[in-house]
């Protein structure tokens, strides 16, 4: 008696087993992918969510009136379902910031007396060869017998033959230009304005306790199920007329040259 096998049977058997387990192993891999893109979305709209909760804090801070006993203030928001707000206000008594050509900065100095300077560091930058360094108008806003009068000077971090006074070369913490600007009894504000070019300033003084210059705000948001945690900060200024402002004049009648 003699036998016969169908090899070719057994080789379709094999391809579509091959087949089937090709197809498996891409459906496990797209719904796996499927899967993580899922979690990636639900994570990030959850991100979102905390970071705008983190936002509203910052909202919250800025539409008080910032006028608190001591020198921080503490909230927090418990509206927002799940996340956790925490935000802080700290009063800053000098004042550091970024100065851009033709905008002025407002500084207090409120209650100085005769002979104290206010400090004044600028410019990041130091070869007056190569580099176009910012020089700074200085108007200080004085009382005089219940009238505003002001005076100007005008600082230069380089000799540009523009008749303005040179203030003293430094090297401390990044800052390259420094000038100690005198003050005198009634003066009350201080506004710079940087020309020729943007410029880092700081404003500070060691003679004399310097009012809030500006609010130092911190927002924390947190969901802990998530383990999503959001930070946002801002600093807000004290309020100053715009420097469209620094030259104008005033009167309550007439005017005459």
């Amino acid at each position: 008696m003699r036998f016969s096998f169908n090899h070719e049977s057994g080789q379709v058997g094999v391809i579509i087993l091959l087949t089937m387990t090709g197809m498996l192993t891409l459906g496990l891999s797209l719904a796996s992918r499927t899967t993580q893109e899922a979690l990636l979305s639900g994570k990030e709209a959850e991100s979102t969510r905390v970071f705008n909760a983190a936002e509203q804090g910052i909202e919250e801070a800025l539409s008080s009136d910032l006028e608190f006993v001591g020198e921080t203030y503490e909230g927090t928001i418990e509206s927002i379902a799940g996340v956790g707000v925490n935000y802080s206000i700290g009063k800053v008594n000098m004042l550091e910031t970024t100065l851009f050509e033709g905008i002025s900065v407002g500084v207090d100095v409120t209650g100085v007396s005769d002979g104290n300077n206010l400090q004044i560091d600028w410019s990041r930058l130091s070869d007056c060869n190569t580099e176009t360094l910012a020089s700074l108008i200085i108007s200080i806003y004085y009382d005089d017998a219940g009238v505003t009068r002001v005076r100007h000077e005008a600082i230069a971090a380089c000799d540009n033959s523009d008749g303005f006074s040179l203030g003293s070369v430094i090297d401390e913490d990044g800052y390259k230009r420094r000038y100690n600007l005198p003050l005198q009894t009634g003066d009350f504000l201080v506004r710079v304005k940087a020309v020729y070019n943007d410029v880092p300033i700081r404003v500070s003084s060691s003679d004399f306790i310097m009012p809030v210059q500006y609010y130092s705000i911190r927002s924390e948001a947190a969901n802990a199920e998530s383990n999503e945690t959001r930070i946002v900060e801002v600093n807000r200024t004290i309020k100053s007329a715009p420097s469209i402002l620094d030259y104008a004049v005033y009167s309550g009648g007439s005017l005459s040259k």
